[in-house]
């Protein structure tokens, strides 16, 4: 009996020395297929280049498939619902700039998903500033000409935008409410159109991501009158920025790019995923690829851009509120 209770002494040892290698295989066992980042904007945008950027080098240090899928439409609404609903198990991600979880669930009454509770922030990778930008016929050449010209003729001047809730939109409306200017939007359904009205003198003024209008500024068809990035850009550093010209320090305008997973997601496979896309941020192709669009490079932890989720709501809600725009509209 005594040799009996010693075998089966030994055997449940032996077996709770081996549980915590079972569990780290599996846990080291991600991923196992490949995995699928979904773009909820169309193919060649800004955010549509970088997500396949990354896509290729995890390609290659995950030694599995990482594809892009892109699912537009709603503002990027149905592509961070496709994620919501996804299976949370590290295989199906959103790369998704910051409007469809900063602004558009906050203009829509009865929003299909929470971006708050229904995903896993990993890891915000980029910040891309807007730029506030005239056509060579405007009657001013930077932005105190334009702050003056528009006080000296309230309600004369517009601005084209991308539509209510857009951050060519909002940002212009921040920058009039903190000088008290009456401007008014012009709205466009898209980018291309916009600008050409602005360099032929149709509207004076337009605020794009820098990477959409830096073609036209190189090649002087559009002036810069301020950049929204926190210091000046080091691609172009003789635009002051926003900041600088409102003199209100800390004023910041552009958009984040980052990747969130669903709610449910286990914690290793965040930390997993974003340990491998720290590492793709690090490399020179992927520095390269940021550098180019004018951007800035960030890398957050999971909790610090769950932080940012929490602020971007509140400061949605409030500037949606202070201009009447109402969920549903």
């Amino acid at each position: 009996m005594n040799s009996i209770c010693r075998l089966l002494t030994a055997v449940a040892a032996t077996a709770a020395l081996c549980l915590p290698v079972s569990i780290a295989q599996a846990q080291g066992a991600y991923p196992s297929r490949s995995v699928k980042i979904v773009v909820p904007f169309g193919p060649g945008t800004g955010l549509d280049v970088v997500a396949r950027g990354y896509a290729e080098r995890l390609t290659e240090q995950m030694k599995t498939p990482v594809v892009v899928e892109n699912r537009e439409g709603a503002g990027g609404t149905i592509g961070a619902v496709a994620v919501a609903k996804a299976a949370p198990d590290g295989y199906t991600i959103v790369f998704t700039a910051n409007g469809p979880f900063a602004v558009t669930p906050y203009m829509q009454g009865g929003a299909p998903y929470d971006p708050l509770t229904d995903f896993v922030p990993i890891t915000k990778v980029a910040v891309i500033p807007m730029v506030l930008v005239s056509g060579q016929k405007a009657p001013f050449t930077n932005f105190e000409e334009m702050a003056a010209y528009a006080r000296a003729n309230p309600g004369k001047l517009d601005y084209a935008s991308s539509g209510i809730g857009t951050p060519s939109q909002l940002n212009v409306e921040r920058i009039k409410q903190a000088l008290n200017l009456d401007i008014a939007s012009v709205p466009y359904k898209s980018t291309a159109q916009a600008m050409t009205d602005v360099i032929s003198g149709q509207l004076p003024l337009y605020m794009p991501s820098f990477p959409a209008a830096l073609g036209q500024l190189k090649s002087g068809q559009v002036r810069a009158l301020a950049i929204g990035l926190s210091k000046r850009s080091t691609v172009m550093p003789d635009i002051p920025t926003v900041a600088e010209v409102l003199r209100q320090p800390g004023f910041e305008a552009n958009v984040w790019y980052g990747f969130l997973a669903p709610r449910g997601t286990p914690q290793e496979v965040v930390g997993k995923l974003h340990a491998e896309i720290a590492t793709a941020a690090a490399s020179p192709q992927i520095r390269a690829m940021i550098d180019k669009l004018g951007a800035e490079a960030v890398m957050q932890a999971s909790a610090e851009f769950a932080s940012q989720l929490r602020q971007d709501a509140d400061s949605a809600r409030k500037l949606l509120s202070s201009l009447g725009v109402k969920p549903g509209q």
